[in-house]
């Protein structure tokens, strides 16, 4: 397949993620809860795995890591911290449950799949590993996030058709994100080398400011965490291995 082809295919795969809420009714509130807490875990380890496998090797082969890259990755964590404060997280620590702030929240959600769109198209631009990586450790990350945000819609007057209906639509935003590295990779050859290390910077923030505090601070006992967590990294080593067994 071409690369516009993995790309599209990423975001489609990666957009139905935002009706896995729906499945979730079936089950009572304390499975839900329990069910996402290992969630979290399996995110962390796919994430840095992510990162570490696959982008940070494809940064510095062939394109090559400078002190000038590392100041790009930390601008990446230092806009992840930013947007996180004022859009997206600022409306999950809010005690407010009326409808006008579900609006709220979807236009957060909004933002961050245009991000979503960017951090994998930007990839699959680096390599097919790479941006395979990326699409499992957004679709990782996306799944428990969904539930909490379906949950959200639903105690602020949402019916569970309208729930589904508009996280989907507001994921169709990724695509809005790919369109525009796609645009600009038009007019630089070097937007990957500009935009990876932000990519890099934004997995490396989501992983150690949101997902590994929780993974830490759990009651739980930690070994059942630290399996999911390897799973997640094992699913990353064992991408180009999986890519070259089905070529």
């Amino acid at each position: 397949m071409s690369t516009l082809t993995d790309i599209g295919t990423a975001l489609l795969l990666t957009s139905i993620l935002s009706a896995i809420g729906a499945f979730f009714l079936f089950l009572s509130k304390d499975k839900v809860d329990n069910l996402v807490e290992y969630l979290i875990s399996l995110s962390a380890g796919t994430i840095f795995g992510g990162v570490f496998i696959h982008l940070i090797y494809r940064l510095a082969n062939p394109i090559g890591y400078t002190r000038e890259t590392g100041l790009l990755v930390m601008a990446g964590i230092a806009f992840s911290l930013i947007l996180e404060r004022t859009v997206h997280w600022h409306c999950h620590n809010q005690d407010l449950h009326e409808e006008p702030f579900s609006y709220v929240l979807l236009a957060g959600d909004g933002v961050h799949n245009v991000l979503d769109g960017i951090l994998i198209t930007t990839s699959f631009l680096a390599s097919t590993s790479a941006g395979i990586a990326s699409t499992v450790a957004i679709a990782a990350h996306k799944v428990p996030k969904e539930v909490g945000d379906f949950g959200v819609l639903l105690e602020g007057g949402f019916s569970r058709e309208k729930a589904i209906g508009a996280n989907i639509l507001v994921s169709l935003f990724m695509f809005l994100g790919a369109g525009l590295v796609l645009a600009l990779s038009t007019v630089s050859g070097n937007i990957v080398a500009l935009l990876l290390p932000l990519v890099i910077g934004n997995f490396i923030y989501i992983a150690g400011s949101d997902l590994l505090p929780r993974f830490k601070e759990s009651d739980t006992h930690i070994a059942p965490h630290l399996v999911m967590f390897t799973i997640g990294t094992a699913i990353m080593y064992a991408i180009p291995f999986i890519k070259q067994a089905i070529a």
